[in-house]
């Protein structure tokens, strides 16, 4: 997997080789466990109590272009020390598919740190949904209307007045001509290739034909999410062209390519080998015997080096993390686990933030120097120096103040019941399915570690981890009867 390296020092009583230093031991680190290193992000005397340091910002609009799926840091708190940015920021690459990662730190970031990141990114995510229920109210209204609701306007329209569709008489024959062309026997790549020698501003690739052909917004229906109606905005393409078009694309259609897994590999960055203590990765291959095809994790050891020592260098991927979900779904029917995990939750948030110490330190440390400057000037030492420096420390106090304001502001504290309330709406979860599964990993999950004799499974909550006979892996993979329990 390819990865980036993230390296700070955050004043001048730190050096430029402790960049050095950094980037040496991230790079060792990756060697080890099978990443590639593709680019290296550096802030020089930046401190990490704030997100206003340019390279850090680069990072991450970077992590939305999918070149890499690992950050890696020489401890965490070179990434961030403000938990609640921490939090902000390794959720936002968690939706790109990326993970912070300490080259120098244990797997686990801290029991109690953890299990406030997974509750305040699980909470903002609650509150999110319950928000887009209302928003998609009004977005219904609208789609009734048959308004447009947003997005990227569909080729060959318009934007009218009120939000209404409108024919565009620029690129709508474009439209009604790519039918025409497919309807007369063209294939897909050649009207792509005609269009691209034409010299248009629109350069329409192979995807862009084939979505144009498929959308039945053309021939006039209109559709958001389940809202269908027919005729409900102007038709660039007839209907019987529009129908031999998909006559045509049905006969031309190519049988579907072979899935890679069934679900996704859930335990990707979260699967460690007990014995090199390195990831274990995804892959999958086919039996020459029967043609079935199998998926796995291994070690990344055993695939590249060849030097892993371990008894298990590959598992059962299936096996694996039913194993995993099974051992999830105890702990979230469980009523003591949850109230437990309310109750740490909610003492972790009261404890106050690392950035807001440090801020009162240097508040009581102005104040004392505002003190020494008036008691100077009242024993008759009145300068330009002392007024200069009066008036910084005021000016400094001030700016103090207001920071502390903030983040108080920002530290929300979320009540036992409402993060029990939260925990238990993971009873609802269907656990069966792919989005299910990797929700519940993503926020119960820290790491699972194979091991020659047994399994350590540990979640995101103090003295939570559980060892696990590596002969249970033995066993076909069965669906836990915990499906049946309901909800209280």
């Amino acid at each position: 997997m390819n990865g980036v390296i993230y390296a700070r020092y955050s004043s001048d009583n730190q050096r430029e080789e402790s960049i050095e230093g950094q980037l040496r031991e991230c790079k060792a680190y990756a060697e080890k466990n099978g990443i590639t290193i593709i680019e290296n992000y550096i802030d020089r005397a930046h401190t990490a109590t704030n997100d206003n340091r340019p390279d850090f910002q680069r990072m991450i609009k970077d992590s939305a272009k999918g070149k890499f799926e690992i950050v890696l840091v020489w401890k965490l708190d070179r990434f961030a020390r403000n938990r609640y940015d921490s939090a902000h920021y390794k959720n936002q690459l968690k939706k790109n598919g990326i993970k912070v990662v300490s080259a120098t730190e244990n797997i686990a970031d801290g029991p109690d740190g953890i299990l406030l990141e997974s509750v305040l990114e699980g909470m903002a995510e609650y509150y999110s949904a319950e928000l887009s229920v209302k928003v998609k109210r009004g977005l219904t209204e609208n789609a009734l209307k048959c308004k447009f609701n947003g997005g990227t306007m569909t080729f060959g329209y318009k934007l009218g007045p009120e939000q209404s569709y409108e024919i565009d008489p620029v690129n709508a024959p474009i439209v009604l001509d790519i039918f025409k062309q497919y309807d007369c026997g063209k294939t897909i790549k050649e009207i792509s290739q005609y269009y691209s020698e034409k010299g248009l501003s629109l350069k329409p690739d192979i995807n862009f034909i084939t979505r144009t052909l498929h959308n039945r917004k053309y021939i006039g229906e209109y559709r958001y999410n389940e809202t269908i109606i027919p005729d409900g905005i102007p038709a660039i393409v007839p209907k019987d062209l529009f129908n031999r078009v998909q006559e045509q694309l049905a006969k031309n259609k190519k049988a579907p390519a072979a899935k890679r897994g069934d679900d996704g590999y859930i335990l990707t960055t979260k699967l460690f080998c007990g014995c090199c203590k390195t990831y274990m990765v995804g892959e999958c291959g086919t039996s020459a015997s029967k043609g079935k095809t199998y998926n796995y994790y291994r070690c990344v050891n055993s695939k590249k080096k060849k030097t892993c020592k371990s008894k298990h260098k590959s598992i059962r991927k299936d096996r694996i993390e039913e194993l995993v979900i099974s051992e999830i779904k105890k702990a979230v029917f469980d009523d003591a686990f949850v109230d437990e995990f309310a109750k740490r939750a909610y003492l972790a948030q009261k404890e106050e933030s690392s950035e807001l110490a440090v801020l009162r330190k240097e508040l009581a440390e102005t104040e004392k120097g505002i003190k020494n400057m008036v008691d100077a000037i009242q024993a008759g030492i009145v300068t330009e120096s002392t007024k200069q420096r009066l008036t910084d420390l005021e000016a400094t106090k001030s700016n103090l103040e207001i920071s502390i304001a903030k983040e108080e502001i920002k530290a929300t504290i979320f009540s036992e019941d409402e993060i029990r309330f939260f925990i238990m709406s993971f009873r609802k979860v269907d656990y069966d399915s792919s989005e299910g599964r990797r929700l519940v990993v993503d926020r119960f999950l820290n790491s699972v570690v194979i091991y020659d004799d047994y399994i350590l499974i540990n979640m995101n909550f103090n003295n939570s981890t559980k060892q696990v006979d590596i002969k249970e892996l033995d066993a076909p993979a069965k669906r836990s009867s915990l499906k049946s329990l309901s909800p209280p």
